[in-house]
């Protein structure tokens, strides 16, 4: 009974700070999970997830959580590595059917692995804003990515290319994602989100998706805000509960422009179903002791892949850290700082229209949280620690104060 009270007590003022640091900060709504010893330790809710209708946050809602949905396509994609479909060395060309390759640098190809690393010289360039408008706009006959990247396409610029060689520099450029979603259509045969639907989210019984049309509780998805003129603004998925104009997916053929289904960061999901991606990281593949992944490919996403300095980055600010396989390596915390020295958290953000999210975990440690917030009215500001902005430091600071990171693990 006393072990009761205490968890109880421990969840009524984790629940009582996410309040406080909601309205300090100013947040539209937010959800909270942690996870300790790869299960789910505690969710917390506060605020709305549409504010013309005053809709609440809750345990369902679902958010656009942006470019954490890099992360979880690669997760699915590993498997194709499993089953050796996959060379993540391999020219990324080979498998597309076009010559990817960067104009100033012909002899180098461009791998797998590199687009999943930002290091492959593709740039976000000016011809890349167009050609996503024309694939958002038809996405049953869609540009082919070649008519972006391949000079005298018709959306290519120059400057959807770096001047460094491949391998060489990490930019971050959403363009990546797109091309490995088509990859994993022209492997399979599948649509994208037909490939994830089958190999991720039916075992994790998540119901999540990446195109708005999937989400079958549309009312609960929440809406993303800017505060524009001293008002709330809605940015995007503002369905007010009805998909009334859902796209025709019909005429689309696979392996033609994956970024359809915005792989790059058009993921619904909840933040509790988002905790179970988190939870199959931790147990190395595995999800109810159910192998989903390898091991050696959870292994291979998490291990450090390439070193930024300050040389070969053009990333700064709170993002910035080594790279794994669509993974942020946070450096490691000191004394003093917003993490526990001996932590070793890795991850993915997102942020988009105004939503920002955060999915970070300590693999060895086995604990994790995650943070989505649809909007804040201010900001957001970098923190001190150098590696998250100061809501984001708060709400860790409040996890560190009710001993739920590092979590206290069950005695067996």
């Amino acid at each position: 009974m006393t072990l009761v009270l205490s968890l109880q007590s421990l969840t009524g003022q984790m629940h009582q700070a996410v309040e406080r640091i909601a309205r300090e900060y100013q947040l539209m709504g937010l959800s909270v999970v942690a996870v300790c010893d790869g299960k789910t330790a505690g969710q917390w809710y506060t605020g709305l997830r549409d504010f013309d209708r005053n809709l609440p946050v809750n345990e369902n809602t679902k958010y656009r959580i942006a470019s954490i949905s890099k992360l979880v396509m690669t997760t699915a994609m590993m498997k194709l590595c499993d089953q050796k479909r996959l060379d993540l060395d391999e020219d990324a060309g080979t498998y597309l059917g076009f010559p990817l390759r960067n104009p100033a640098h012909p002899d180098r190809p461009v791998t797998v692995r590199m687009l999943l690393l930002h290091n492959g010289s593709v740039n976000e360039g000016s011809g890349y804003d167009p050609f996503l408008m024309d694939t958002y706009n038809n996405v049953g006959n869609p540009p082919s990515f070649s008519e972006l990247l391949v000079p005298g396409g018709k959306y290519y610029t120059e400057d959807m290319w770096r001047k460094e060689p491949p391998g060489e520099f990490y930019t971050y450029c959403n363009a990546n994602f797109g091309l490995a979603g088509t990859i994993i259509e022209k492997i399979t045969g599948q649509r994208f989100e037909e490939f994830i639907q089958q190999n991720l989210f039916i075992p994790l019984q998540i119901s999540g998706s990446y195109i708005p049309e999937g989400v079958t509780d549309i009312n609960n998805l929440a809406v993303i805000y800017r505060m524009e003129d001293g008002k709330w603004t809605p940015q995007t998925d503002n369905f007010r509960g009805v998909m009334s104009s859902p796209r025709d997916f019909s005429g689309y053929v696979p392996g033609t422009n994956g970024a359809v289904f915005s792989p790059q960061g058009g993921l619904r999901i909840s933040a509790a179903e988002l905790a179970r991606i988190m939870m199959l990281h931790i147990n190395k593949g595995k999800y109810n002791g159910k192998r989903i992944v390898s091991a050696k490919s959870i292994r291979m996403m998490h291990r450090e892949q390439f070193v930024c300095n300050t040389e070969n980055t053009d990333e700064t600010g709170v993002r910035k850290g080594n790279r794994g396989l669509s993974i942020q390596i946070i450096p490691e915390p000191v004394a003093g700082g917003v993490l526990p020295v001996g932590s070793q958290m890795i991850g993915h953000t997102g942020s988009a229209y105004g939503l920002i999210s955060d999915f970070f975990l300590d693999p060895k440690g086995k604990y994790g949280f995650i943070f989505i917030t649809n909007g804040m009215a201010d900001g957001p500001h970098d923190g001190p620690s150098g590696s998250f902005y100061t809501f984001e430091e708060a709400l860790i600071r409040a996890l560190r104060e009710n001993n739920l990171l590092p979590c206290k693990k069950k005695k067996q």
